[in-house]
């Protein structure tokens, strides 16, 4: 009995160590998987390239809380890994416009000649030259002054030989007269002492300034109040942008701005608006903001382009900066910290949103630690490790359908019914817009310029007379837009800064395909999401295959189809 009992425990000892011996094989067994960094629904048994934007696929290290991932402190460092607490603060809607600097009106100042004659010399010649009060700019040869010389000299020697008091008003007068016409105390002094005229008399400065216009030439016989220099005081410059009635309406004299002078970006201007056109401009829609802005360093010149910013429906709410939110087709999320060096995804939803700051309406609390910057490392650690999307399971109504294709087949359903001759004209922007894009997928900053110029004759040849009331606002607003980003990738000569304004240029031309319709469309919707810090941009292509023209041959095939529009 007892020998049959010890043979029993050692055959339960044996089964025992034979199934844990095939747990062991079987956690060895588990396979090796593959993902793409930027489309982790794509997974794959083998190393390859990602079928949707062509890069090395990754291998994925399984294993522990897939919606959570954990941080050395020398990763943290090396991530530049930085949170800030949420707050209460005041944000409202922000309302962008393109301005350009001019020259402040007020500080202006035309020389013109007080007396007729020819220009003999013009002591400054070109534009662009400070001058200073009291220095000499022009000689002039005048027969009137000459006259008055003569004037002078003989009331002078009257007033000298016959001493009477009304000889003395005469030569007052006459002196005066000499003052009155340009010349100096010291040159009428002169002609005192000498007693000799002098038919070409040379004229000072009568303010200092910046020369910005010279309508005369040397030789030139001018009249009497002749323009000859015009001069501009630059220590102090206006900033005029153009608006539509729908922002008119949201500004009035006196709110405050912030100026964002091209190149200066940080340095950011705070102004308040000085003047707002009674009127529209001239067979537009159009009314003009100006504001004020310093300049005694002279940093700024007329001509140079700025954005203007100006925040409206001011509240205080809960706020985090804008570059701590994960914006994607699942949702918005931010990372929220939960311990040391613990990093979790957390879904939100937002509100008012400006260039700096977004208010967060759920899913987080005042004094939450939040990732603010290296946010999207953490999001493409958790891909790599964990082989999912963070926001994966999260249930969102738009997310329900998620498939491997993304692809959408869509009909383009104009929102408002126009003329067919305006959707026509409309259709004949994207021949110039394909060029464009395809000058940036060669990288080529010059020729993405040149395109331009066919984009906007084929723009000018929209005649907006074609449209009535609401579609005729619209279009105003998807106009603006338009003209501005062409106009940013004809003068721009960096081929990220066209990249950017392409981004904008197709989201207006977008937008008014939406809306006007285009018949005959047949076109391709695509997005990359790694564009522009990973936030993603979209590009309209006439060909199925991806060709990126955010990132050129660089990532050539990087990005995925949304919608085919027919």
């Amino acid at each position: 009995m007892k020998t049959t009992i010890q043979y029993s425990v050692v055959i339960i000892i044996i089964l025992l160590i034979g199934c844990n011996g095939k747990k062991d094989g079987q956690s060895s067994e588990i396979k090796q998987t593959y993902t793409c960094p930027m489309h982790p629904q794509i997974v794959q048994d083998k190393p390859g390239t990602c079928p949707i934007c062509g890069m090395d696929l990754v291998p994925i290290t399984a294993g522990g809380d897939k919606s959570e991932v954990t941080l050395s402190e020398s990763q943290i460092e090396l991530a530049n890994i930085t949170v800030q607490r949420v707050s209460v603060q005041e944000i409202g809607n922000s309302i962008l416009l393109n301005g350009r600097l001019r020259a402040d009106e007020t500080q202006t100042e035309v020389v013109s000649t007080r007396v007729p004659g020819r220009i003999d010399k013009l002591f400054i010649k070109e534009t662009g030259i400070p001058i200073n009060q009291g220095q000499l700019i022009y000689e002039i040869y005048s027969e009137q002054l000459l006259t008055y010389q003569n004037e002078y000299l003989l009331a002078l020697a009257q007033s000298q030989s016959i001493d009477n008091k009304r000889y003395s008003s005469y030569l007052e007068a006459a002196r005066k007269k000499l003052w009155l016409y340009g010349m100096t105390e010291d040159q009428i002094a002169e002609l005192s002492k000498s007693k000799t005229t002098n038919p070409r008399i040379q004229f000072v400065a009568p303010a200092a300034g910046i020369i910005t216009e010279i309508p005369v030439a040397e030789g030139q016989y001018v009249a009497e109040g002749a323009a000859i220099y015009r001069l501009e005081k630059l220590s102090k410059l206006w900033v005029e942008a153009e608006m539509y009635p729908r922002e008119a309406s949201l500004i009035k004299l006196g709110d405050r701005i912030t100026i964002y002078v091209n190149g200066f970006e940080n340095q950011p201007i705070e102004s308040k608006v000085i003047f707002l056109s009674p009127e529209y401009r001239q067979s537009s829609q159009i009314f003009v903001l100006r504001a004020s802005l310093a300049n005694n360093e002279h940093l700024f010149a007329p001509g140079m382009q700025a954005e203007i910013v100006f925040e409206h429906s001011k509240k205080k709410a809960l706020t985090l900066p804008a570059d701590a939110v994960i914006r994607e087709e699942l949702g918005n999320h931010v990372y929220k910290k939960t311990g040391v060096g613990k990093y979790r995804p957390q879904m939100i939803t937002t509100g008012l949103e400006n260039f700096n700051k977004v208010e967060i309406t759920s899913g987080v609390e005042e004094g939450d630690s939040i990732v603010v910057t290296g946010a999207y490392l953490l999001y493409s650690e958790i891909v790599l490790k964990k082989g999912v999307n963070p926001m994966a399971g999260h249930n969102h109504d738009h997310a329900a359908a998620q498939t491997n294709d993304a692809t959408q087949v869509t009909t383009v359903e104009k929102s408002m019914v126009v003329d067919q001759a305006f959707t026509k004209q409309l259709k004949e922007l994207l021949t110039p817009y394909f060029k464009i894009e395809e000058a940036l997928v060669a990288s080529d900053a010059k020729s993405a310029s040149a395109q331009t110029s066919a984009f906007n004759t084929a723009l000018k040849n929209v005649d907006m007379g074609l449209l009535k009331g609401d579609a005729h606002m619209k279009w105003m607003d998807q106009l603006k837009s338009l003209e501005t980003a062409t106009k940013l990738i004809s003068s721009a000569t960096d081929v990220e800064i066209q990249r950017a304004a392409f981004s904008q240029l197709t989201n207006a031309l977008y937008s008014s395909i939406k809306t006007f319709g285009v018949n005959g469309l047949e076109a391709y919707y695509q997005f990359c999401p790694m564009a522009f810090d990973n936030k993603g941009a979209f590009w309209i292509s006439d060909k199925k295959e991806i060709s990126n023209p955010y990132f050129g041959e660089q990532m050539l095939r990087c990005g995925e189809t949304k919608e085919i529009l027919k």
